[in-house]
């Protein structure tokens, strides 16, 4: 019988198996994998360092990669017997997992009788051990899966399956890159989509993890992906840009950028979403249809001009309107921008303020206690965004005058102390009163 000895890491893992897993030092909360170290470390399939560190671009080898491809998807590996190469020991921690990912015809060795254990992986070659560990289908594509994937590569149906079951995307600039090194932080991720995957029977959602962000000023909160950039006051936007065309502007977006432009009309006339819709339906020329967008209702627009991917016009619970205007490139990544924007749109969530006031009311409420005495500090907390940007310690002789900015409105309010009082309201944020 056989000794098998732990590697240090699975070590770890036992006497620690509680380890901080939701709190790795070097993974914040926009790193884009971090949803899935978390899970598959909470799965006891992954652990950290004892510095509490999680070191996810670090590259991951040949024997790491099986292992985690193996415990991630629940392959029980106690039964196999040694794996037979040169290289590979039976005391070494990674003998079960190389025999096991043998047997099943997930790896193979060398000609000159090695297994390589140590030499990292690309993208391809992990992407084809997970999907045969998972026993996914691998059909030759009838064109290319990627723009750098032939139908003739070996690994083009590996790219095929990728891309068909979102499992592994393509980067930003619509490439699969199948010789990029995978790193810890990259298997976790192709590892936890394709346990998902597994469990559901659909592709992997692409917005599933995105984080949450308010944009007050349309009253809504809504998934943004990552690394894409955003704009909250004023005019709201999300944008990626085209970093491989050296883009610095989030508007005209080149071939493998986008940017989707927000807006909210007031509503002051107090008109019916019916009347706002009709009204919509017959000023524009583009094709319209009434549709939900996530339970609200809504006027999807397809646009004739060639940069504009769609907009759409949402009717909010306070008889508001915002306005979204989807722009992109024409580029390889062009579906994925599209496919972003529809799911960026579809998970807006209205989002009433604290004081249970509009934007509007707010403000109006706020313009109603200029010079009024002993009034400010209430009619301040209608507003919960504000942030000190100035303060005069000097006032106007009678105290110290602070100067609060409102991204949400984009206000700037003077505010004395002394009297509580809001001696001025202006646009924008400044102290130039």
């Amino acid at each position: 019988m056989k000794l098998r000895l732990l590697s240090p890491t699975l070590i770890l893992g036992l006497i620690f198996p509680l380890q901080a897993w939701a709190a790795f030092s070097d993974v914040p909360d926009l790193n884009p994998h971090k949803a899935a170290i978390e899970s598959l470390t909470a799965a006891g399939v992954l652990t950290g360092y004892p510095d509490g560190s999680f070191k996810p671009d670090q590259d991951v080898n040949r024997a790491e990669a099986l292992k985690i491809i193996l415990v991630g998807l629940g392959i029980d590996t106690t039964a196999s017997e040694g794996s037979n190469f040169s290289d590979v020991k039976s005391s070494d921690w990674f003998d079960p997992y190389v025999a096991t990912g043998v047997k099943l015809g997930i790896v193979k060795g060398y000609d000159d009788g090695t297994f390589k254990p140590q030499q990292t992986v690309n993208r391809a070659e992990a992407t084809k051990m997970a999907l045969l560990a998972a026993e996914r289908s691998l059909n030759k594509p009838n064109e290319n899966p990627f723009p750098d994937v032939s139908t003739d590569a070996w690994f083009a149906s590996v790219a095929l399956e990728a891309k068909t079951a979102n499992i592994v995307p393509p980067q930003f600039d619509g490439d699969w890159h199948p010789e990029t090194l995978l790193s810890r932080a990259k298997i976790s991720e192709l590892v936890y989509r394709l346990r998902e995957v597994k469990a559901s029977g659909a592709a992997f959602e692409e917005s599933k993890n995105w984080l949450v962000k308010d944009f007050a000023t349309v009253d809504l909160k809504m998934k943004v992906p990552f690394s894409w950039s955003t704009k909250t006051d004023g005019v709201g936007a999300i944008w990626l840009l085209d970093a491989e065309n050296s883009q610095f502007s989030m508007l005209s977006p080149y071939p493998n950028g986008a940017t989707l432009l927000m807006t909210r009309f007031s509503n002051g006339a107090g008109l019916s979403q019916k009347a706002m819709f009709n009204s919509l339906h017959a000023s524009l020329a583009d094709f319209t249809e009434e549709v939900t967008v996530n339970g609200l209702p809504a006027i999807r627009v397809r646009s004739s001009d060639p940069k504009i991917y769609r907009e759409w016009y949402v009717y909010l619970p306070n008889s508001r309107l915002v306005h979204f205007e989807a722009l992109r490139g024409q580029g390889a990544y062009s579906p994925y921008l599209e496919s972003a924007m529809d799911a960026i749109v579809n998970s807006i969530e209205f989002k009433a303020s604290a004081s249970g006031l509009s934007n509007d009311e707010a403000l109006e409420a706020l313009r109603s206690a200029i010079q009024v005495d002993g009034a400010g500090t209430e009619a301040k907390s209608l507003v919960t965004d504000w942030k000190l940007i100035e303060t005069d310690a000097v006032g106007v002789g009678t105290g110290p005058v602070d100067y609060f900015y409102s991204p949400a409105l984009n206000v700037t309010i003077k505010f004395e102390r002394h009297f509580d009082v809001i001696l001025d309201l202006r646009e924008g944020e400044t102290s130039a009163f």
